[in-house]
């Protein structure tokens, strides 16, 4: 449904109906309530489907999401089937959901009124102009999405009931006074603390390191000094751009493109129309009689906007004299359609019938079709043939890229001839730096895999993108080993004296923590004192912070804490708590921080509760 919006909209059609249904009928579509379908089920709730297409077209707005998310990385991601597995089954989770809450509100019989869906629509700042509702644009949006006033209203009314029923059991979830501001304070709370840092640089030149402990080091940790696995590859590519130079399109194919597709060129005739229409009602007779005297009356000279406003059934339109704004060929019913196509500017219809019910019509503005000039597209046209001749020729040396590279497996150069390539070369690389040319992910993972790796044969046919395509073999492959002791003595040497000056450093930290913890004054070492100070303090080593607000802060006993710190050991002792009154602000904070996580229990648990009682099947997976 969605995808509907986006190729009917420019941008602000999309934000303004996503607005409305970003997670309701994102994930429900538009089917679940205008009939049933006939397509396969991606799920069945209680009976009810879910298609899936609808499965499909949800988990494709998904990975367009996560592309825009990670960008670049995307591919490397796409390229996990199991997380991608993962992406599919928790979108199906959540129609699955969304079906149960809309089952459960119609079981409850929720609903919600024609005034209420009425008032959303003029709150909608997608549909304002400067602050106020403007039914133009609304008109304009909805249609340009693809929709009838009736469809979005009942679509509308349909997301709202759904919102009604979450937001009456979330809104029975509520934060204690006291407690959020209990817990705004104890956030706020500051601390004065006295710490002693026992830096591990300091003993670096107590510690000596033999020959033999490198070599016991080594022997034992051989694994962590392996070198990287590289190799160098030979590739031929194809892609559609570097095609575009090879191939030339004459003048008289640019002049015929145009004459075949000139409806493309041409601008589509609009009609700026207003229209009063009265619905069937329980008696279309009386109904039919009725617009035949709005007809007459409009007819003997009546302003037509007045009597729209006053008598026409259709209440958005009918406050702006009946103005549905520019329409195109083909947006609204056939009927309604054909008559306003037949009129002139400021020429009134004939009744006219529809599905909704009888319209009197008047065109208020007229555009014709006009048609651009030859001289005015040509660069495009010619461009665009560029383009598909490209493609075609590409569609043509795949298939012979294919075939020789398989036919041919113990080199690349026949491949090439057949392409009109050449055969490229990379110097040596690790899996995690690959020279650009070949580093792409769908490459990557061919290049190190053992069908590579363990042949002297071509790769099969890599899809980079359907329009880059790529054969790989194998030049020279460098295994991972283990660097020989010579290569990493002073590696090992320099770990080895970290891991002692450490030792060292805690147990002159234990000391210190012994008799800090006894009342004992140690004499001689620098300690640090700070006041006032924050759970977010970012000037003090984090795990003082933190050790600080572990400790009790009313005891008769020294509290104390030793904690390994960035640069060895700290004995961190408390010296006062400091208690404040939070701010509104910071009491709101929490507030919103608590409903906020107690607002995701309660919605896990509802249709955790809601799953347990209901028939749900999968035929799909």
């Amino acid at each position: 449904m969605l995808e509907k919006i986006r190729d009917g909209s420019q941008g602000v059609v999309a934000k303004a109906i996503l607005g409305v249904v970003i997670l309701s009928f994102a994930l429900a579509g538009i089917g679940s309530y205008l009939g049933g379908s006939n397509e396969v089920a991606g799920a069945i709730v209680n009976g009810q489907k879910i298609t899936a297409a609808q499965v499909e077209d949800e988990f494709q707005q998904e990975r367009s999401r996560l592309e825009q998310q990670f960008g670049e990385m995307f591919k490397a991601i796409a390229n996990d089937a199991n997380y991608m597995a993962s992406v599919r089954q928790g979108v199906l989770e959540r129609l699955v959901a969304q079906e149960l809450i809309e089952q459960t509100a119609h079981a409850m019989d929720l609903r919600v009124g024609d005034e209420e869906i009425k008032l959303a629509i003029r709150k909608m700042p997608e549909f304002q102009v400067d602050g106020q509702f403007d039914n133009d644009r609304y008109l304009m949006l909805i249609r340009r999405a693809g929709y009838r006033v009736e469809q979005f209203k009942e679509m509308l009314r349909v997301d709202m009931t759904r919102r009604q029923l979450m937001t009456s059991l979330i809104s029975s979830d509520f934060t204690l006074d006291s407690e959020a501001k209990a817990l705004a304070a104890l956030e706020q709370q500051t601390r004065d603390i006295r710490f002693i840092e026992v830096a591990a640089a300091d003993f670096i030149n107590d510690v000596t390191v033999s020959d033999e402990q490198i070599n016991d080091y080594y022997d034992l940790n051989s694994g962590q000094f392996m070198t990287q696995e590289q190799i160098s590859l030979e590739f031929v590519e194809l892609k559609v751009d570097a095609l575009k130079s090879k191939v030339s399109i004459e003048a008289d194919q640019v002049l015929a493109a145009y004459n075949e597709n000139l409806s493309q060129y041409q601008s589509t005739p609009r009609r700026k129309v207003s229209h009063i229409l009265v619905e069937f009602g329980d008696d279309e007779i009386a109904a039919q009689a009725t617009a035949n005297d709005i007809l007459a009356r409009v007819q003997g000279g009546e302003d037509f906007a007045t009597v729209a406003k006053a008598s026409s059934d259709d209440t958005f339109s009918a406050e702006q004299g009946g103005d549905l704004d520019w329409i195109e060929p083909g947006v609204m019913d056939p009927s309604f359609d054909e008559a306003v196509f037949a009129l002139s500017k400021g020429e009134v219809s004939s009744l006219v019938k529809t599905e909704f019910g009888f319209h009197v019509i008047k065109v208020t503005d007229a555009e014709e079709m006009t048609t651009k000039s030859f001289d005015d597209v040509k660069e495009g046209i010619e461009q665009e043939l560029v383009d598909e001749a490209a493609k075609e020729l590409f569609y043509e040396l795949q298939q012979e890229l294919v075939d020789v590279s398989f036919q041919v497996p113990e080199n690349l150069d026949e491949a090439a001839v057949a392409i009109d390539a050449q055969v490229q070369h990379t110097e040596l690389f690790a899996r995690f730096g690959a020279p650009a040319v070949v580093n792409y992910p769908e490459v990557i993972s061919v290049a190190f895999s053992d069908a590579v790796l363990s042949s002297a044969s071509n790769s099969d046919v890599i899809e980079i993108t359907p329009e880059h395509h790529m054969v790989i073999r194998l030049k020279q492959h460098n295994p991972s080993e283990v660097k020989s002791l010579a290569d990493v003595t002073e590696q090992i040497k320099q770990r080895l004296v970290q891991e002692h000056s450490q030792e060292l450093a805690k147990e002159k930290a234990q000391d210190y923590f012994a008799s800090w913890s006894a009342g004992t004054v140690v004499d001689g070492v620098s300690v640090v004192e700070k006041s006032a100070v924050k759970r977010s303090e970012r000037d003090i080593d984090n795990a003082i912070v933190t050790a600080a607000f572990k400790l009790a802060k009313a005891t008769d006993t020294p509290q104390v804490e030793l904690v390994k710190t960035v640069k060895g050991q700290a004995i961190v002792s408390l010296v006062a708590a400091h208690d404040v009154v939070a701010t509104e602000q910071q009491v709101a904070e929490v507030v919103n921080r608590l409903n906020r996580l107690n607002a995701d229990t309660t919605y896990k648990a509802f249709i955790d509760s809601l799953k347990a009682t209901s028939d749900i099947q999968y035929p799909v997976q």
